[in-house]
């Protein structure tokens, strides 16, 4: 197991009937490692400020805190994808430590659900993202579902997952 692996949360189907579909991701492993390393660095700042070495303690802890703030802001995103035949709507909600961003269109607009690879110019710095097709021809849409760093696995689990909910919309309800 890679340290990305052991970092990556889960992307889950919380809810799947044949009306509605809802899928989410939450980092709290990895927030939870993340608040652990912050306090343990605050920690040894207020350890050093003991030990009377007052600069090095407050130097570490201004580093940390600017460091931990910047990740965290990043990093705590709840995202909750739900797909619901009833309403004939698709929600997309974003939450983070800013605030909570929604957006929601027609499910007869949504197409289908690909995973898209994004190469990064380093080794190691590939990420496999979520995409909603949405429209065709020139009113074609690509929404980014976002998510920090998703295992590639999960993401192409949840694509068959949704394209399959939604082939099972088109044989059921034909136009």
């Amino acid at each position: 197991m890679t340290l990305a692996e052991f970092l990556a949360d889960p992307l889950r189907v919380t809810q799947i009937s044949d009306s509605v579909l809802e899928i989410e991701n939450r980092p709290v492993r990895r927030a939870v490692i993340a608040a652990a390393v912050i306090l343990l660095a605050i920690a040894a700042g207020l350890a050093a400020i003991g030990d009377a070495a007052t600069g090095t303690g407050i130097i570490v802890l201004a580093v940390v805190g600017l460091i931990g703030w910047l990740y965290m802001h990043e990093l705590v995103q709840l995202t909750q994808l739900s797909l619901d035949r009833h309403a004939g709507l698709v929600r997309l909600r974003v939450t983070t430590l800013r605030g909570r961003r929604e957006e929601t269109f027609a499910l007869s607009d949504l197409h289908k659900l690909e995973s898209v690879a994004h190469y990064g110019t380093a080794a190691g710095n590939d990420e496999t993202r979520l995409v909603l097709i949405c429209g065709s021809g020139p009113e074609r849409r690509e929404i980014i579902v976002p998510m920090f760093r998703p295992d590639p696995e999960d993401v192409a689990h949840l694509t068959g997952v949704v394209n399959g909910w939604l082939s099972r919309q088109g044989k059921r309800n034909p136009s």
